[in-house]
């Protein structure tokens, strides 16, 4: 119960609506924090995913639970990022490295990261830098670290119209 309350108040608002969580929080404030200095305070595309999951798996969820599964699912749609792959490829110097490659037929990505202002994606190396684009940071992060993400495709097309279902 005590783990449940700490996942609802950390679930950030944004002028008052329900979002997303991020990737960490600070122990004290429950404010989204860095985690490694790659992962920034940040609306996450990735953990998200499964806490919105695990909130759906709840058996008898009250109107606070209810509030938060309905709020990230309507942040995923809104951060969908469609028309693109994550496309890996070997370098010319034999490195292994990723790049986005527009593709009309892919199925939605989701950032990794967004920007606690702007709500746009963001990138960042080990220097801690915000970039707007993967091909920005440096070879070893963009070969070593997933930046896009579509898990949330599943949970927008399959386990939240069940849960959905599911609450009758």
């Amino acid at each position: 119960a005590r783990g449940l309350d700490v996942i609802l108040k950390t679930q950030i608002r944004k002028d008052g609506v329900l979002t997303v969580w991020c990737a960490q929080h600070d122990q004290v404030t429950l404010a989204p924090a860095w985690a490694r200095r790659f992962e920034p305070p940040s609306y996450s595309g990735g953990e998200s995913v499964g806490i919105t999951r695990y909130l759906m798996s709840l058996p008898d969820p009250s109107p606070e639970v209810i509030a938060a599964v309905e709020g990230s699912v309507a942040w995923f749609r809104a951060h969908a990022i469609p028309g693109i792959r994550i496309e890996s490829f070997t370098d010319a110097e034999g490195r292994r490295d990723r790049r986005v490659v527009q593709d009309a037929s892919a199925g939605p990505q989701w950032a990794r990261f967004y920007d606690l202002e702007t709500g746009k994606p963001v990138f960042m190396g080990r220097e801690s830098v915000a970039k707007a684009s993967l091909a920005e940071i440096e070879q070893e992060r963009r070969a070593g670290y997933s930046y896009y993400v579509d898990a949330a495709a599943r949970l927008l097309e399959a386990d939240y119209p069940a849960w959905k279902r599911r609450l009758g």
